[in-house]
């Protein structure tokens, strides 16, 4: 009987000390666990405020994408194929930006300097039949004391450049385009 106390306690022993060394391992598995939990948040962490600081720091330069040339803190994309005036304003639309608005002479003088050819070039500009004036693609009326428009102002009428100069044409017809933002 004694024999079957010792081995009773003996047996209660081992299996109290494995379930002690169970629980040391189970933590140290968790310590590791949350370890390696930490580093990969801090590492988390650093590319997300990296990332951040890259996004504000082209929106402050006011960086242009590859292929847009910038000029008076704006972007411009010179177009190389022909679409109409509706695809070129969906065209650049899908592209985060709208059909060219001239503000002034130097914009005007810069926009040719960069076309290097002397076609037709559609811009931002369109003949509202409701209104029955010329109207930039942001609604503005074009102003008519900086540039006159040749040619006539129909219902169907669209703005092409050329030569420092704008014109009115079909807007079906096709024509290279530039985009601004």
């Amino acid at each position: 009987m004694q024999d079957e106390d010792r081995y009773m306690t003996l047996n209660f022993q081992l299996k109290k000390r494995n379930s002690i060394q169970t629980s040391q391992l189970k933590f140290k598995d968790c310590s590791v666990i949350l370890h390696w939990y930490k580093i990969l948040l801090g590492i988390s962490g650093t590319v997300n405020g990296i990332l951040v600081l890259t996004l504000i720091s082209l929106t402050l330069l006011g960086l242009c994408p590859s292929e847009w040339l910038k000029y008076q803190e704006k972007c411009y994309w010179f177009s190389n194929e022909l679409k109409s005036w509706n695809d070129s304003y969906r065209y650049c639309l899908g592209r985060k930006s709208h059909l060219l608005i001239i503000q002034d002479q130097l914009q005007m003088a810069f926009i040719q300097k960069n076309l290097k050819q002397s076609n037709y070039v559609w811009i931002g500009l369109n003949f509202t039949s409701q209104k029955r004036t010329w109207t930039w693609v942001d609604g503005s009326p074009l102003d008519s004391k900086i540039f006159f428009i040749k040619g006539p102002a129909t219902e169907n009428s669209c703005g092409t450049i050329k030569e420092k100069k704008i014109y009115s044409e079909t807007c079906s017809s096709v024509f290279k385009w530039v985009c601004q933002y």
